[in-house]
């Protein structure tokens, strides 16, 4: 099995720019001590980046392999394996203490679409993970060279997502740049050949239950029945 990236194309793999991670560490208020965990954590260079730091780090991902692979090569971070239905199995995840910082890189309850059940619900279930005040994340690339193939969802598809829960939503877009090597493009010394999207939600300063939580998935959902995020409606449209 294959496991592909509809957030981005294979970004759970590939390294983020500096601003990227600046931002994920100053604006989302985090450093020595912080509890952060990467969902889509692939081999767990971002959870290693971050254990370095000083903070408490753990990973998780759907593949078996990566899963593997990242607990070999990084043994001082805890990385857990996804089983399907993602949305079912996040609700006991980890141990019981709250994290400051949750970064979604990749879960297979967002390949479709951002106004199901099952995305809802895996997003709640994500939530009740937070401490107060925490940050719930999305990092998602966009490929502009490959953009007729709609390979990620639209910015508004997580915006209007993070929405329907309580808290503060905020959207950053950082160019994707690669240093060019072609003697007669030397003028333009970086191309850009895409965008990283960081989608955030910071919820309330007020802990919710976990039924709470999931209460609010749900009524999400019920409002949206029969509705396509951007991303999933244009799909729909070119297979019909």
């Amino acid at each position: 099995m294959s496991w592909t990236r509809p957030l981005g194309s294979a970004v759970s793999s590939s390294p983020l720019p500096r601003a990227v991670v600046r931002h994920l560490l100053l604006s989302h208020q985090i450093g020595m001590g912080s509890r952060v965990l990467v969902v889509g954590c692939g081999h767990g260079e971002l959870v290693h980046f971050f254990d370095d730091l000083g903070m408490e780090a753990g990973g998780l991902d759907e593949s078996p392999e990566n899963v593997s692979w990242a607990t070999e090569h990084e043994p001082r971070s805890d990385f857990q394996l996804i089983s399907s239905p993602p949305e079912q199995s996040l609700e006991h995840i980890g141990n019981d203490e709250p994290h400051d910082l949750i970064v979604v890189r990749h879960l297979t309850s967002y390949n479709g679409n951002l106004f199901c059940p099952s995305s809802f619900m895996a997003t709640a279930k994500l939530l009740q993970h937070l401490r107060p005040n925490g940050w719930f994340t999305f990092v998602v690339h966009r490929d502009n060279s490959r953009r007729s193939e709609c390979e990620s969802h639209e910015v508004d598809c997580f915006a209007r997502h993070l929405s329907f829960f309580p808290g503060t939503c905020r959207v950053s877009h950082f160019a994707d740049c690669e240093l060019s090597t072609i003697a007669n493009d030397w003028l333009h010394l970086h191309r850009h050949y895409g965008e990283f999207l960081v989608a955030s939600l910071r919820v309330p300063h007020v802990a919710l239950s976990a039924a709470e939580w999931q209460r609010l998935a749900i009524q999400a959902a019920k409002s949206h029945t029969g509705c396509n995020c951007s991303w999933a409606a244009r799909g729909k449209y070119r297979a019909a």
